[in-house]
């Protein structure tokens, strides 16, 4: 396979990805829980046709510890990471939440070094303080900007912070398990836990919401089979056919391709978010590639 096949895949995934958020961030309106059940239930129906397309099984004879951490990734990183994700966008645009997600590499970083006892690479001491900077530049305030939500922006964070920490705690336990069975298993782990949440507090209905055909679903329906299918296998490819580390920036990149669209979409952004972005993709990079 020709090496230019795993970068296309790589920006195709980051392009993917920036549509999908903005698709999400037009259904404002709809209850971030209520979209996030909805998303992952038709991630989980899509992943289980895949797997049986593919003749893939569940694994019986995996480790209980295993499970624990799947199914403990799965609630993290699907129930409550991508809710306070969407709650978050609601309050920010676009362009905040691109920069705020380049908080990611360097988060898994830190995590997997204290937890799995990884050793970073020595970039990572000179790119993620340039992320820092850069999510500094995005807060920071002049006179006569339109003011960035705090609850919003610490949402959003709280968001890629709780996504990296399920990622390391599924790690262990998916270089043991098929990348496609193991995340369908997060998917139904995650669904279950968000729901059964909102049933103990009486919110079935509200949580449930999404399910009955409306016209949100035209954009609901594919921003859902962009961020958790399309995405996800594009993702994927830009791993199997290129390099971990190349991909990783080709992913990256997602955040500039956001901020344009929210440009095209008519988001003001200030010349200083820009810079911000820049520092904070140039972070990542120098994190993932030293």
């Amino acid at each position: 396979m020709p090496p230019w096949i795993g970068d296309a895949m790589a920006l195709g995934c980051a392009v993917v990805w920036a549509t999908a958020v903005m698709l999400f961030r037009r259904l404002g309106d709809v209850h971030p829980v209520s979209l996030n059940l909805f998303k992952n239930a038709v991630a989980t129906a899509l992943l289980l046709l895949t797997m049986a397309l593919a003749g893939l099984h569940f694994d019986a004879h995996r480790g209980a510890l295993d499970w624990l951490c799947l199914i403990g990734s799965g609630v993290l990183g699907l129930a409550v990471a991508d809710s306070l994700f969407l709650a978050g966008l609601r309050r920010v645009d676009a362009s905040v939440a691109a920069v705020a997600d380049c908080a990611y590499s360097p988060t898994v970083i830190v995590i997997s070094t204290l937890w799995l006892s990884e050793v970073p690479r020595p970039g990572f001491l000179w790119g993620a303080p340039l992320v820092l900077v850069g999510l500094l530049l995005v807060v920071w305030q002049s006179r006569g900007e339109v003011k960035v939500d705090p609850r919003g922006l610490a949402l959003v964070l709280g968001g890629v912070v709780t996504t990296a920490v399920g990622v390391v705690l599924a790690k262990p336990a998916l270089g043991r398990s098929g990348l496609v069975e193991a995340t369908t298993i997060r998917l139904l782990a995650g669904s279950a836990a968000l729901l059964a949440v909102q049933l103990a507090r009486g919110k079935g209905r509200e949580a449930l919401a999404l399910f009955k055909p409306q016209p949100a679903w035209r954009v609901a329906v594919p921003a859902t089979v962009l961020a958790t299918y399309v995405s996800m296998l594009l993702w994927l490819g830009g791993m199997k056919y290129g390099t971990a580390s190349r991909a990783a920036l080709l992913n990256q990149t997602g955040a500039i391709v956001l901020m344009l669209m929210s440009r095209a979409m008519g988001d003001r952004i200030p010349a200083r978010r820009w810079f911000g972005a820049a520092l904070a993709v140039t972070g990542v990079a120098i994190v993932v590639t030293r």
